[in-house]
């Protein structure tokens, strides 16, 4: 009887082993999620539809100059600066400067004698400011816009010739100031830097009204005085400009047929002289 208990014991337990190993060899398989087969071709195809309008970046991309930055020259002014002192001299800005320096400078136009003055200057390798009367602009169309091209500063000597300092009635005084630099800014594309009270007469209400408009003020130190008969002939406009001279002179003219006949030796004779031209873009102050 115990015999048969044992032989039965065993063959239950062999039983049971054997489904265990059945059960560890066949259990079910679990598959992982299917993977896309990443290839070349797939790399290079662009991630968008065929009907996208947006391109591959790749195209976009034409060369390697396309994406490189431009670098800007940058260019460093080293002319020396100037300053208007007292409204009659222009001082250079370093006092170790030691060069005879004159500003020349001409009233009352546009005429028609204003782009021969021009070449006048340029042939001395001279610059200059061209202080305009704007009611002179509509019988000399053009000839403002012209002597700017030619990179020569064009300044507020009023609209119509008025002697500010006479004048009570400050609205006409603005407006004299005003409509000048209306026009001259139409024309040039910029407001002028420079203001000349016609006959140098002034006052403080016309000083403070022409800084707050950002214009520097000046007179002059010397002139041609070519309003007078007498200064017609050479000798006399040019020793007129040439008396007392000193470095810093502003010098005075008018766009008349006879200063502009004379214009040439008085360039001349401040060369002899060993004097510079003052270039007005170089005046800071």
């Amino acid at each position: 009887m115990k015999m048969k208990r044992k032989k039965l014991f065993i063959i239950i337990f062999a039983f049971i082993i054997v489904i265990m190993i059945t059960y560890t060899f066949t259990y079910k398989k679990i598959e992982s999620p299917k993977q896309t087969e990443i290839t070349v071709d797939t790399i290079t195809k662009p991630l968008i539809s065929e009907n996208s309008n947006v391109k591959p970046v790749i195209d976009e991309v034409k060369s390697v100059k396309e994406i490189t930055p431009v670098t800007k020259k940058i260019e460093v002014d080293n002319n020396p600066k100037y300053k208007i002192i007292e409204r009659s001299v222009v001082e250079p800005e370093d006092k170790k400067n030691n060069k005879k320096i004159v500003l020349l400078t001409v009233d009352d136009g546009p005429s028609s004698q204003a782009l021969a003055m021009v070449e006048v200057f340029k042939k001395h390798n001279a610059k200059a400011i061209f202080f305009i009367n704007g009611m002179h602009d509509v019988a000399h169309k053009g000839v403002i816009g012209k002597i700017k091209e030619e990179g020569f500063a064009i300044g507020n000597h009023t609209w119509d010739h008025l002697d500010l300092k006479k004048e009570k009635d400050i609205k006409i005084i603005d407006k004299e100031i005003d409509k000048n630099t209306d026009l001259i800014n139409k024309i040039t594309g910029a407001q002028p830097r420079f203001f000349r009270p016609p006959y140098g007469d002034t006052s403080p209400y016309v000083i403070k009204y022409v800084k707050e408009k950002g214009m520097i003020e000046m007179n002059w130190s010397n002139a041609a005085k070519d309003w007078e008969k007498s200064a017609r002939e050479k000798d006399i406009f040019v020793s007129n400009a040439m008396k007392n001279i000193q470095s810093g002179a502003i010098i005075l003219i008018h766009e008349h047929p006879w200063s502009l006949a004379d214009l040439d030796a008085l360039l001349t004779e401040l060369e002899s002289k060993g004097y510079t031209f003052v270039d007005p873009k170089d005046i800071i102050e």
